[in-house]
């Protein structure tokens, strides 16, 4: 008996992995830049307990590319799918369509961080928060990233996969 793989594995593109980075980088500068307009961008370092004003922007911006992973990699495993939708499919190379998608992760993003996680984590820390907790200013920022990094992604990525392959196609 022989085991295999189901699929053949892909590895992302060049344009994948820069227009991730690229994205998340300047997603996660607005996201950064929404909460320090509203006055709480001080609160995310406190959660780790850091209370450095430089400390604050790297936690937000750490955030930000850490959550970029799973929007790229769900949105480009969803839109490959044999039975995807036309519209999920050309997320891949649509800005208005990847901000929209954008949207909808920011939102998911604080229904799990924040109206339900910070609770839970400051109730294991010893403080105490309503369940679920309504924080107006990080739900704006966060569909704020969301929707930067939904329409930022297939920009640079689409980008970068074109050029390549002009370069491929020269003589």
């Amino acid at each position: 008996m022989s085991y295999g793989r189901s699929r053949r594995y892909d590895s992302p593109s060049v344009g994948t992995i820069f227009g991730t980075l690229v994205a998340a980088l300047v997603a996660s500068l607005s996201f950064a830049g929404l909460l320090s307009s509203t006055g709480h961008l001080e609160s995310v370092a406190a959660l780790y307990g850091l209370e450095d004003v430089s400390s604050d922007w790297a936690v937000v911006v750490a955030h930000g590319l850490v959550g970029a992973v799973p929007f790229v990699a769900g949105l480009t495993r969803a839109a490959k799918h044999r039975f995807a939708p036309a519209p999920l499919a050309a997320a891949l190379r649509s800005p208005f369509l990847g901000g929209c998608l954008g949207v909808a992760y920011g939102t998911v993003c604080w229904l799990v961080g924040v109206a339900y996680g910070v609770p839970l984590w400051i109730d294991l820390t010893g403080g105490s928060l309503p369940l679920p907790y309504h924080h107006s200013a990080s739900l704006v920022a966060l569909i704020g990233y969301g929707a930067v990094l939904g329409a930022w992604y297939p920009l640079v990525r689409t980008a970068v996969d074109d050029r390549g392959r002009a370069r491929r196609s020269r003589p």
